[in-house]
């Protein structure tokens, strides 16, 4: 099954107004719409923005806000979400099947705590940050030869070595266990049973510019690519 996400987990939130947060974060012309559950919500259109609650988790899936946090500097919009949830974490989730693009990034105070993203064509494109417990399992099956590609051989295809991108989506439904208690694959309540509230909008002002070409960190824990992968998306 190939899988498109975009969405925000925003852990524990402070209490805070939707059309309140949405029009912070740079939305405009709100208008509420059909409510959708969230299997629907999760691949929004570009001009539709979904939110709501599950467990202790406030759920924002919108097109394009989650690539904000992709960059190895801290952009506006993490800075909006630092300073409007202190004491969250915010996890920021991509998938698209089609370029096998898959990312997600674990800030809190506004500073990236952790964050990967590849796509088939580019591989691994950003790395920052030190591995989660939720990651381990699947670290644990991989390994890097001489160039730094990791590969990685899993219980289920013990004949067949796979691509880093090949197994992203893994990965981000692994780090959806940090906040749902269960991969996100596997969250049929979540997924089939908790409906979020929709709004149409004008257009979402930008929080940051995107450079046409992001200077590369060599430091061991930032890693990014220096054409602009986020074209993809």
């Amino acid at each position: 099954m190939g899988w498109k996400a975009s969405a925000i987990i925003i852990h524990k939130p402070v209490k805070i107004e939707y059309e309140a947060l949405l029009e912070k974060l740079g939305f405009s012309s709100l208008r509420t719409i059909a409510d959708e559950p969230f299997e629907v919500a999760i691949n929004p259109p570009k001009n539709k923005v979904y939110v709501g609650f599950y467990k202790d988790n406030l759920l924002i899936c919108a097109a394009d806000l989650p690539m904000h946090f992709f960059e190895t500097h801290t952009t506006q919009t993490e800075r909006v979400f630092g300073e409007t949830f202190p004491d969250s974490e915010v996890c920021s989730i991509v998938l698209h099947s089609t370029v096998n693009l898959w990312g997600y990034a674990v800030t809190k105070n506004g500073q990236k705590v952790r964050a990967r993203a590849g796509t088939a064509d580019d591989g691994t494109v950003l790395e920052i940050g030190l591995p989660l417990d939720e990651e381990k399992e699947l670290l644990s099956k991989s390994k890097v030869d001489e160039k730094g590609i990791r590969t990685y051989l899993l219980d289920e295809f013990p004949d067949e070595l796979f691509d880093e991108d090949q197994v992203g989506e893994n990965f981000v439904f692994a780090i959806c266990k940090r906040y749902f208690g269960q991969e996100l694959n596997q969250a049929d309540d979540l997924l089939f049973e908790t409906t979020l509230r929709g709004y149409s909008f004008g257009r979402l002002i930008s929080q940051t510019k995107i450079p046409e070409q992001t200077a590369i960190d060599r430091s061991p824990q930032i890693k990014q690519m220096n054409k602009p992968w986020w074209k993809f998306w």
